[in-house]
């Protein structure tokens, strides 16, 4: 573990503090405090794409940067949509990323490759950083209890993976030549993609509905890591590194 000291590794320790403190405190003060991970992770975001000049997308660092501004963000949207407040859940999933982000994975910078410099890149990888947080808090949510914006979180997390699978699809056309090469992260993704289409498929139980959540959330977490990072699956994809 190291500590980051620089002006981004001093914003990503306060955003792991926030997040711990949504957590712990009471949900008057939390609320507050989890909610100025939102500011707080816009703020991280445009320093490291003034840092790098270029989105910060790269890698598996720069991706995860968007989760926790994502949740304080739909933690504000349940509450305003739905009347109900899932601080201490949003803010857990959120210090499970931000812990990660300050403290383990490497922030060294580096140069977009060619074959990222697409207008496809950003709302491709952005749909599916979206999508994989969505998706994450729809299986908490469902733990939890809270059927209905689990199902929110659901529906908007499968149409924005399916978006990002679409693009993806097309960008690897002017690429590669070819809508579908079988890449290893092309066929983790489509796999996540089914798993979760089976929910809309398939009329389930909440003990089953349940089930695949925790399915289609272990598979996410195969594909950015595992599939991304291990050298037993080498393929077009193979450059995301921490």
């Amino acid at each position: 573990m190291t500590v980051k000291t620089d002006a981004l590794g001093l914003m990503l320790t306060a955003q792991v503090a926030l997040a711990a403190l949504g957590v712990a405190l009471p949900k008057a003060v939390g609320r507050w405090l989890w909610g100025a991970v939102l500011p707080l992770g816009a703020a991280i975001l445009a320093v490291r794409w003034g840092a790098v000049g270029h989105p910060p997308m790269r890698n598996l660092f720069e991706a995860f940067l968007w989760i926790p501004p994502i949740l304080a963000g739909a933690t504000l949207l349940t509450r305003w949509r739905e009347g109900v407040g899932t601080v201490r859940l949003d803010a857990a999933l959120g210090f499970l990323v931000a812990f990660p982000l300050a403290f383990v994975f490497s922030a060294e910078e580096g140069r977009l490759m060619p074959a990222l410099q697409s207008p496809l890149f950003v709302p491709h990888v952005l749909g599916y950083m979206l999508a994989y947080a969505l998706m994450a808090r729809a299986f908490a949510l469902e733990c939890a209890g809270w059927e209905r914006p689990a199902r929110r979180s659901l529906a908007w997390g499968f149409f924005l993976i399916t978006l990002a699978l679409a693009l993806g699809s097309v960008w690897g056309n002017e690429a590669w030549g070819a809508y579908w090469q079988w890449d290893p992260k092309e066929q983790w993704s489509l796999a996540t993609w089914l798993v979760y289409a089976a929910l809309f498929h398939v009329r389930a139980s909440r003990r089953w509905r349940l089930a695949l959540l925790g399915v289609g959330l272990v598979a996410i977490l195969l594909t950015v890591t595992w599939i991304n990072l291990s050298k037993l699956f080498p393929g077009m994809h193979s450059y995301a590194g921490l």
